[in-house]
């Protein structure tokens, strides 16, 4: 499997000289193997996927905030009709998902009504497409603690496995923090919300973020064999987000970066 990050920011887009090494896109995280491709998330990092036609290709959202679903439309691959694109998430049932986008990208919004003019996006039960990936891979979800909800997910092939838990705070839930813990244990990567420092912290409480800090000390506990960085603050520059990697107390903890592969 291929892991290809294609936007690490949260929050909002950077467009500045000071964010080129690690990319100002939102987030969108790709799972590529020459059986199927799974897309996390549709950030303005979505519009640097390339839709296979050669395998199934599911887009699957954590949640529906703008950071999250605002790249859709700007992948022009998706007005290709040979492109077929199932969507789903583990937050919300197809006829909810469907509705979500429905109303986001719309006139008042957005030009053209594009979930009733993209004939090619079918959306589809999160359950519904795990069982149409079991010959496959193993994918589930996980409840992350985010405000309105969010959904992590588990993709395991070939006894490799990847947890995707952006989009979390740490420390606030133990029962969740637990099942997190548990479902991480001896993974080979795990994906984190990287997106405060942990002095940054007690003044957002309650934002549904994580810090860098807390990354290194999941990777401790759950003995992951690798895990990246991600959600990257969009005020955090180049030059702050290299001394941070400098200075991180783990070989196996690392900073994704827009177009990073990691190969598993």
């Amino acid at each position: 499997m291929d892991i290809l990050f294609h936007g690490v920011r949260g929050s909002t887009p950077t467009a500045h000289e000071n964010f080129l090494k690690y990319g100002g896109s939102t987030t969108c995280t790709e799972i590529l193997h020459k059986e199927f491709q799974i897309i996390f998330d549709a950030g303005t990092g979505f519009q640097n996927v390339s839709i296979q036609k050669d395998r199934p290709t599911y887009l699957v959202f954590s949640h529906f905030h703008y950071d999250h679903i605002q790249g859709l439309p700007f992948n022009y691959e998706i007005f290709d009709p040979s492109n077929k694109v199932t969507i789903c998430s583990g937050l919300v049932s197809s006829k909810e998902l469907r509705e979500v986008f429905v109303r986001a990208f719309q006139p008042m919004y957005f030009p053209i009504p594009l979930v009733d003019t993209l004939k090619n996006l079918k959306f589809v039960d999160f359950s519904i497409v795990q069982e149409d990936m079991a010959k496959l891979c193993v994918l589930e979800t996980i409840k992350l603690n985010h405000p309105g909800g969010a959904a992590g997910y588990i993709v395991e092939k070939n006894d490799r496995k990847v947890c995707c838990f952006l989009d979390h705070e740490y420390g606030q839930l133990e029962k969740v923090d637990k099942e997190l813990v548990s479902n991480a244990n001896n993974c080979d990567l795990v994906i984190w919300d990287g997106m405060f420092l942990d002095e940054e912290l007690p003044p957002k409480k309650g934002w549904g973020h994580s810090s860098i800090e807390q990354g290194v000390s999941f990777s401790d506990v759950t003995n992951c064999k690798s895990l990246a960085i991600a959600h990257h603050s969009p005020a955090r520059t180049d030059e702050q987000l290299k001394e941070h990697s400098n200075n991180l107390k783990s070989d196996k903890v690392f900073f994704a970066y827009q177009g990073l592969s990691h190969k598993l």
